[in-house]
């Protein structure tokens, strides 16, 4: 008896049981958010209304996925395993696991095409961008010439991708049509200051992370870390129009959800710049935490996410004074977040303890969702406000 006991106990440590046995259907591709679980390999499915897991997709062993992306059509998930060199596509309707392509190393960040044909995989180990064709599921090139490509952003009529490079000092085009880099657009002068400081700027660069589109698609704000300013490019000209001085090593800017701001996180001195999109100047600056790792908005607020900390930061863009801090626990490791489509819910990965944070935007309420998978590390929500990665 006890070697029958010790049998099946093997059995289901060996092929744990499927938590999820009757198969998955998801409706409406709107009514969840995904979760990007770095360490358990897989991608978890939570509905917005029930909070509930509703189902996960097992990508395979040392993956490390690192951003989900839906897309627009809500019929694919697509993310990139950094471990393992390799895209992944998922069906949306059945969570399943329809096709893994080879890329280049190290994938992280990614774009899709509004129209939802082109897949855009930036490999910063790789100095690449690997480009998949969502209807025949192959890759159709790998695109080099990048210096550690991070995001990506695609104009909303889907002409142009930018491409910024967190290993240069400036931002790609490429033309999405003929998959080509078109132009590079320079932010700032490096060899003047590496003349003052050689030290520092002729050694590893701390470029662009990110060129954050204005909502009408016209202009790119485009945050240097080294040079500590936000170049504005005319996305008509795919020229550099003017430069703002903002804090020490800015992170990225992101876009309030009216249009009229830019929020850019400055980690060198754990300040937060405001632009005014009109004037393209600074017109508030407040001070903040520590390695802040992204912004989310709802109710005319800002809630910028201090990864070490484990607080939110909170600034009202109406009166543009702070509006306070949330607390979201204690030696936590708060990662990138989610907004949902009204505004009204922010949902915050946290890696250290596995769980999903829903924030309310206007009562600041906290509820705590658990065991999501292990080392959640980002969210996406289709049609959601903020959708972004580290």
């Amino acid at each position: 008896m006890k070697n029958i006991y010790l049998i099946i106990s093997m059995l289901v440590f060996c092929f744990p049981l499927n938590t999820f046995s009757e198969e998955v259907i998801i409706t409406d591709p709107r009514s969840v958010v995904v979760i990007v679980n770095r360490d358990s390999n897989d991608l978890s499915f939570m509905d917005l209304k029930t909070k509930k897991i509703v189902g996960k997709v097992f990508l395979g062993k040392w993956v490390n996925p690192h951003m989900a992306v839906m897309t627009p059509d809500g019929r694919r998930v697509v993310t990139g395993g950094t471990r393992a060199n390799k895209a992944y596509i998922i069906d949306v309707a059945t969570l399943k696991l329809i096709k893994s392509i080879p890329v280049d190393t190290a994938p992280e960040h990614l774009v899709i095409t509004p129209d939802s044909r082109y897949y855009y995989q930036g490999n910063p180990d790789g100095d690449s961008v690997s480009i998949i064709d969502l209807v025949s599921l192959k890759r159709l090139k790998n695109l080099e010439g990048f210096a550690e490509p991070l995001n990506i952003t695609m104009l909303p009529d889907g002409s142009k991708a930018y491409v910024a490079n967190m290993g240069a000092h400036w931002v790609g085009v490429i033309d999405v049509k003929r998959h080509e880099l078109l132009k590079k657009i320079r932010i700032g002068n490096v060899s003047e200051r590496s003349k003052l400081d050689p030290g520092k700027f002729l050694g590893e660069i701390n470029g662009i992370s990110n060129a954050t589109i204005t909502k009408d698609g016209r202009y790119l704000y485009a945050a240097d870390g080294d040079m500590g300013i936000v170049g504005v490019i005319d996305t008509r000209e795919d020229k550099l129009i003017a430069t703002i001085k903002v804090g020490a090593n800015p992170w990225r800017a992101y876009s309030s959800p009216d249009g009229t701001k830019m929020v850019v996180v400055n980690n060198g001195d754990e300040t937060v710049s405001i632009i005014d999109i009109k004037t393209n100047s600074v017109i508030a600056t407040f001070e903040a935490g520590p390695e802040m790792i992204g912004v989310n908005f709802s109710n005319d607020k800002a809630f910028v996410i201090s990864r070490t900390s484990s607080f939110l930061y909170v600034y009202d863009l109406k009166s543009l004074k702070p509006a306070g801090r949330i607390k979201i626990g204690t030696g936590l490791e708060l990662e990138t977040a989610a907004t949902d489509p009204k505004g009204e819910k922010l949902y915050l990965t946290s890696s250290r303890d596995h769980s999903i944070y829903i924030i309310d935007g206007k009562t600041h309420a906290i509820e705590r969702v658990a065991d999501v998978g292990l080392y959640p590390w980002g969210a996406f929500i289709l049609e959601g406000q903020d959708n972004y990665c580290h």
